[in-house]
């Protein structure tokens, strides 16, 4: 379901990439390459360097160094080649594109639980969001979702995940990621976090989303 039924709920929000699916290690390397090809400078190895870690975040800011008059193409130029290499990977290889262990299980409970608002809040852009999502068997339209098509900041990009899910109060707000970025926003929205994978350190944190009565009871459902 899209819209949450009851008016006082727990909003639930999952990153894509290394959380629900397995796509993080050729993903950064395709968007190098559409950075690299189009503007022709490499990325900071530690991207958690950038002010807003996300696609269209990343961009704005390498572009900076780029006359006005030609950041509009450059960044379309970017956005379109990077579109292109990700479908040409997934449809030439697509056994390596996987979900995180328990990921559509996981969800699906969710998106069946009383006073549970299930959304997405992702770095990518819509495009890329929705190929990966329906490579693992996920259809976005049933996902309430906002990316980095509709903004540059995680935060902002979680307010609008979360506004397509809600209405009336929310009691409570969790947010499943991966990455220091992931914690950062989700300290500063009053989200509780719950870590996935081992890539960041936290005190509630799983190796994958197979344990859903584990995460179950994190959640207090």
């Amino acid at each position: 379901m899209l819209y949450a039924q009851k008016h006082s709920m727990h909003v639930v929000c999952f990153d894509i990439d290394g959380t629900l699916v397995q796509s993080a290690s050729f993903d950064g390397e395709l968007y190098e390459e559409a950075i690299r090809a189009a503007l022709g400078v490499e990325l900071h190895t530690d991207i958690s360097r950038y002010n807003n870690v996300s696609d269209s975040g990343i961009l704005a800011e390498l572009l900076g160094d780029f006359p006005d008059t030609e950041r509009v193409r450059l960044a379309r130029e970017v956005r379109i080649d990077f579109l292109n290499r990700t479908t040409r990977y997934v449809a030439e290889n697509p056994q390596l594109i996987r979900e995180v262990p328990g990921a559509v299980a996981l969800v699906e409970v969710l998106q069946n639980t009383p006073m549970i608002g299930v959304c997405v809040a992702t770095g990518g852009w819509a495009e890329t969001a929705a190929l990966k999502l329906r490579s693992i068997g996920l259809e976005p339209s049933s996902l309430a979702i906002a990316t980095s098509s509709d903004a540059m900041s995680r935060t902002e990009i979680m307010r609008l995940a979360e506004s397509r899910v809600t209405y009336g109060p929310v009691t409570r707000r969790t947010y499943f990621g991966d990455a220091i970025w992931d914690k950062r926003a989700a300290a500063e929205l009053g989200y509780d976090f719950i870590a996935i994978g081992g890539g960041v350190s936290h005190h509630v944190a799983f190796p994958d989303l197979r344990d859903v009565e584990g995460i179950l009871r994190e959640l207090g459902v």
